[in-house]
């Protein structure tokens, strides 16, 4: 019996490699297929324009450019200040997790020491205390991003609609130019999404950098200067990995929303030429011109969340346990 465990204890790191490398294969297939798919769809429509590829590039940065004064019109403006406030408060909240990282130690030492006044002065004093500033200040981020977001689409709509009501730009849209063909969605739900991304966009390039320098500091303070630097460079090679591996998820966003916005005209057109639908009997017609439409839908959703789910397997083992086993 000794030897069975003995045998399955040294067979186990072969078998954790054997499976990482099959869930990589996996992701690679999966990825594969889904861009044979959409390349043979776009290759049944010649007329369309192939997608472009979407990613932070330099069209990514120009177009950031021509947006973000929008966004923030001024130094001085209210965007502004709630940027300042967004910062001040991602600090705070890195600041607590370090103090609650402590504090777990603190409490879990005084468990093991079974010291009784320690214990209490920690877990019920002490803690009672800090509980209120943590949900302070957790429920602040949360209030700062959604506030964020509504200044953004405040702006941005505003501006949308300067430009779409400037004399009969609406009428061109609809009827002499055929390159927006969802001009509503455009103006509604698009700028609703991307102003909630472009808020939560800086809260989660901020907070990683934040806790980066703050953690590093204090780990460094712990066990030296060496254990910051092979963390850091260990989840650098960890996101670069993901990028080389991981799916190209912002195309395939992009894709879905072209797919709604297409939907969405779908029915649009069937409330516009209703009269004339009613009239030559073309419910059923409209009917699996709808369905179809929304079957485009649910098959790219349905793949995406297959590559998002084999992703995220390959995210949380490569980024959360073997970054453990490497602090370890």
């Amino acid at each position: 019996m000794t030897n069975v465990f003995s045998t399955l204890a040294k067979g186990k790191k072969p078998l954790s490699g054997i499976l990482v490398i099959s869930l990589i294969y996996a992701v690679h297939k999966a990825r594969q297929q889904f861009k044979s798919k959409i390349s043979s769809s776009t290759q049944q429509q010649p007329n369309k324009k192939k997608h472009k590829k979407v990613g932070v590039n330099a069209e990514f940065f120009e177009q950031m450019k021509k947006l973000l004064p929008i966004c923030v019109p001024g130094v001085f403006s209210k965007e502004s200040g709630l940027l300042v406030v967004l910062a001040t408060v991602l600090i705070a909240r890195t600041w607590l997790d370090i103090w609650f990282s402590g504090f777990n130690g603190s409490v879990v030492k005084a468990i093991v020491s079974r010291d009784r006044k320690q214990f209490i002065a920690k877990a019920i004093v002490e803690f009672g205390l800090m509980m209120w500033p943590m949900s302070i200040v957790n429920n602040s981020l949360k209030l700062t991003i959604n506030a964020l977001a509504l200044s953004f689409r405040q702006r941005l709509t505003k501006h949308a609609h300067n430009q779409y009501l400037d004399g009969i730009t609406f009428y061109k849209i609809s009827n002499l130019d055929n390159r927006l063909q969802n001009a509503d969605q455009l103006l509604t739900q698009d700028i609703d999404k991307f102003s909630d991304n472009l808020s939560h966009l800086y809260s989660d390039i901020a907070k990683p950098v934040v806790d980066i320098f703050l953690f590093a500091y204090k780990l460094g303070e712990a066990i030296g200067n060496e254990a910051p630097f092979f963390m850091i460079a260990y989840f650098v090679m960890s996101g670069v990995l993901l990028r080389a591996f991981s799916p190209p998820f912002g195309r395939y966003t992009a894709i879905e929303q072209k797919l709604e916005g297409d939907f969405r005209f779908t029915h649009s057109r069937i409330i516009t030429h209703s009269e004339e639908i009613a009239f030559y009997r073309g419910g059923e017609r409209e009917k699996e011109v709808v369905n179809s439409t929304f079957e485009k839908i649910s098959n790219h959703v349905r793949k995406v969340y297959t590559l998002r789910f084999l992703n995220g397997i390959f995210d949380s083992v490569l980024v959360k346990y073997c970054a453990t086993m490497t602090a370890y």
